[in-house]
């Protein structure tokens, strides 16, 4: 995963960059919105301060946004200057910070935006089947994981050895060996994966899923639920609605929304203030834009107290997850796909 992080202070920069590579992150900075711009194309995310010389965050959000929809931008902002910071976000800015930032509140916001990255390329293909779809993007040149090899026109990572489950890091290396940019990778016989493996299959998920993100790789998962038993089925199920649950529609692309969707699920009805307590936010102005985005979408509502509650279609987004657990899950059919 590699960071850009744009700010005309020399300062900030040698500090984000010590910051966050210590958590292991690459990064690489710019000093001008022009340099930026010359560097967005290795960035999967963008810290931009707003506030700069020569051509302004705002500018210059705006011209990523033409390049790359998709590339997550966190605007840097003083606090005299957060009403800007709204306005970005309505230009496409995936979030704001203030400064002065301490390195968890960086962080915090980083994580959110690979979390994002991760969920906003889900696409559904159910009533597709794997090996169709797969073969329709690979073109001879992808890879799949199984436990047998089924005769498709790429590499063949076998799951098992011997007749019995391989290594998950064996797996990972030879993964790591033959992925390549912007290649299709298909893993059939999930379930299996998650009956030997029951604890890492989230871990392994998560890996590969940031490995293909990082490579432009489109991945596809399959399982067929009905050879598990209910409870790990059930706990399957609940790790692939996880995913589900934010591809739903625009209104709760941001994690921000998808909590407060999940709060106002059990039926109550929240004041703004008791939103915040509850989802453990301090910044109101960054609160009240997104209540807004899912009251304009009509997610949520207010009564004659300003309470916020569910709307109709609210409350249809707050029970897909379910759907997703009772109802398409059981088809023995589970298909997502990053681009």
């Amino acid at each position: 995963m590699k960071i850009l992080f744009v700010d005309d202070d020399a300062g900030i920069l040698e500090a984000a960059k010590t910051a966050l590579e210590l958590y292991g992150y690459d990064v690489i900075t710019a000093s001008s919105g022009e340099e930026c711009l010359q560097k967005i194309g290795d960035a999967d995310i963008v810290f931009l301060d707003i506030k700069m010389p020569g051509m302004n965050g705002i500018e210059v959000l705006k011209e990523i946004k033409k390049r790359n929809k998709d590339l997550p931008v966190i605007m840097i902002t003083a606090y005299a200057t957060v009403d800007t910071a709204i306005e970005a976000m309505k230009e496409g800015a995936f979030d704001y910070i203030r400064k002065p930032f301490d390195v968890e509140e960086l962080r915090s916001s980083l994580l959110a935006a690979i979390e994002d990255i991760k969920f906003n390329k889900l696409k559904d293909f159910y009533g597709e089947d794997a090996i169709e779809k797969f073969n329709k993007m690979s073109k001879g040149k992808g890879i799949y994981l199984a436990r047998q090899d089924m005769g498709i026109n790429a590499i063949f990572i076998p799951l098992e050895k011997d007749l019995r489950i391989r290594d998950m890091e064996e797996i990972k290396e030879d993964i790591e060996k033959h992925i390549r940019k912007n290649v299709p990778i298909l893993v059939l016989n999930m379930e299996y994966i998650f009956k030997e493996y029951e604890e890492k299959t989230k871990e392994f998920i998560e890996w590969l899923n940031k490995k293909a993100t990082s490579l432009n790789c489109k991945l596809i998962m399959s399982a067929k639920i009905g050879k598990l038993d209910e409870e790990r089925k059930r706990e399957l199920q609940e790790m692939i609605a996880d995913i589900h649950l934010s591809i739903l529609t625009d209104s709760i692309s941001s994690h921000l929304r998808r909590k407060i969707i999940s709060l106002l699920s059990d039926g109550k009805k929240y004041s703004f203030t008791r939103i915040a307590q509850e989802i453990k936010i301090k910044d109101n102005p960054k609160l009240s834009f997104h209540l807004k985005k899912l009251k304009d979408d009509g997610v949520i509502a207010q009564d004659d107290e300003k309470r916020y509650y569910l709307t109709k279609l609210g409350k249809e987004i707050a029970n897909f997850i379910e759907d997703i657990k009772k109802n398409k899950i059981g088809k023995g059919k589970i298909l997502w796909l990053t681009d």
